[in-house]
């Protein structure tokens, strides 16, 4: 044997005695908390389930996070390309006149009507005429109601349809 192998020899075996009580401690530690050992590994293993559980989905949550990645950044160019299009060629929507309601017109209808009659009975001076035009308007008018309740009754198209009047002016 060579000598530095001898020294390495007592070395250990220095080191291995003066060792010695700690082990025997540690050892007798290790058995008192025993319990307390394997109830903290259980009690981990049932706090790391989740995380176990997770990763078993891992390639999934990989992929579908790859696909909304690509989604945003697909959805972000796009905006941006529609937005420099419609910059490029003027495309904004003209503002719209707001529809008119059936009502509406028929009331616009019903006022040319009236005016136009106030014209006509101004123009003839005729008090006696003009009285039977107004029986006759205020006759049409509470048709026109019954027609409008009896229409909203009316079920699919109907009862939205605006049914054209004949003017008897326009008679050739």
């Amino acid at each position: 044997m060579s000598w530095p192998a001898t020294i390495l020899s007592v070395a250990s075996t220095i080191l291995s005695l003066v060792l010695l009580p700690v082990r025997l401690l540690f050892s007798a530690l290790l058995v008192l908390l025993a319990p307390a050992i394997y109830l903290g590994r259980y009690v981990l293993a049932a706090a790391l389930l989740p995380v176990k559980l997770f990763a078993k989905f891992e390639t999934l949550y990989i992929y579908l996070g790859v696909a909304a990645i690509v989604g945003l950044v697909t959805g972000v160019i796009l905006h941006f390309f529609s937005t420099l299009l419609v910059s490029l060629f003027n495309l904004t929507p003209a503002a719209q006149e707001p529809r008119r309601t059936a009502a509406s017109v028929r009331a616009e209808r019903e006022q040319k009507k009236l005016e136009a009659a106030w014209e006509f009975s101004t123009a003839k001076q005729e008090p006696e005429s003009w009285r039977d035009e107004v029986a006759s308007r205020r006759n049409q008018a509470q048709w026109l109601d019954m027609d409008r309740g009896r229409r909203r009754e009316e079920p699919g198209l109907l009862g939205q349809t605006i049914l054209e009047e004949e003017d008897s002016e326009d008679e050739f």
